[in-house]
């Protein structure tokens, strides 16, 4: 793919919460992780030399140059499949072509400036349902000078759906940008002026899990709350540190790592335990011996609201009837 391809037929970046890769001969595909930080990386550098000293000072532990090279990696297989090539340097790095891809990030300042006089409720509607996260805690490595030009579009957008809210003009999906959004002050000051009536805020999950399709599946199943999925202690404690997201419950998976013999899932749950956040332990099997005991062993050491298994008893598959129950009762009606 390259520069001659129009506009409208680049593949599609989403980068406001969870990153998602959209395009018309690749569907759709989430990344996450040290591969979401890379790709924002690279196209935040517009076109410019990233070198492959700085991508492994993105790494966990800092990494080593094989461990850059696997990362990359896997960036470039999932760009083939939406057809872009990521040539690499002689000189070490990686440089990703301007005008391959396109991203909300860079596109939203520009969207916000061509809405009309007044604006259109339907337009601001659809430029708040770009953000379905703060890019600032699911992209936390990301240096944050390069969301600041997104951030004051989205305030300039504030004062836009104020001017709406004033002429009694209701704006579609704005009761959950604002319960998403609930800490930024400009969006605070637009909320008093909403003329409907408010609902029950939407209640704010937290999934800690290293297996992909099983946080897919999770976020899938919990379509009615606001997700946020972090892979691995590491990315659980940064997204924990400093002034963390206010959370209704947590699902945190037992093992962490490929090993399968981490534990990891503990950690967590002992720290959420400490800050009073519910919490369901999610694990692939119970643990051997007599399992009322081990249940209520880790149940009365954890403090937790429930223990799922990944299989339903006996048929095996991902049994969403008993998570779904399981994680209703810990949160409540919301």
């Amino acid at each position: 793919m390259g520069d001659g391809v129009p506009e409208q037929d680049r593949p599609y970046v989403a980068a406001l919460g969870e990153l998602i890769v959209e395009s018309r001969t690749g569907g759709r595909t989430p990344l996450g992780g040290v591969e979401a930080a890379i790709l924002l990386r690279l196209l935040f550098m517009q076109g410019q030399l990233v070198s492959s000293e700085s991508i492994r000072g993105m790494l966990p532990r800092g990494g080593n140059s094989s461990a850059v090279y696997t990362h990359v990696s896997r960036v470039k297989g999932l760009l083939k499949e939406h057809g872009v090539e990521i040539p690499r340097s002689a000189s070490g790095g990686y440089r990703l072509p301007k005008d391959l891809l396109r991203l909300d990030v860079l596109e939203f300042p520009k969207q916000l400036a061509e809405l009309g006089e007044p604006a259109d409720a339907v337009e601001v509607a659809r430029l708040l349902a770009q953000w379905r996260g703060d890019p600032l805690r699911v992209h936390p490595t990301v240096d944050s000078r390069h969301w600041n030009t997104a951030f004051t579009a989205r305030r300039q957008l504030m004062a836009r759906v104020s001017e709406l809210f004033q002429e009694g003009v209701e704006v579609k999906g704005w009761v959950t940008f604002a319960d998403r959004f609930s800490d930024d002050p400009a969006v605070k000051a637009a909320d008093i002026l909403h003329p409907g009536q408010r609902g029950a805020p939407r209640r704010r999950l937290l999934i800690v899990e290293d297996d992909r399709q099983m946080c897919q599946s999770l976020q899938t199943l919990f379509g009615d709350c606001d997700t946020i999925v972090v892979h691995d202690l590491k990315e659980y404690h940064r997204l924990m540190g400093g002034n963390p997201p206010q959370f209704h419950g947590a699902l945190v998976d037992r093992h962490l790592t490929d090993r399968n013999d981490d534990h990891h899932g503990y950690a967590a749950l002992l720290d959420l335990k400490s800050r009073g956040i519910p919490r369901i332990l999610i694990t692939a099997y119970f643990p051997a011996g007599d399992v009322q005991a081990n249940y209520r062993n880790l149940t009365g050491r954890f403090g937790l609201s429930g223990i799922c298994t990944k299989a339903r008893p006996g048929v095996g598959g991902f049994d969403t009837l008993a998570v779904r129950e399981a994680v209703d009762r810990m949160l409540g009606r919301g």
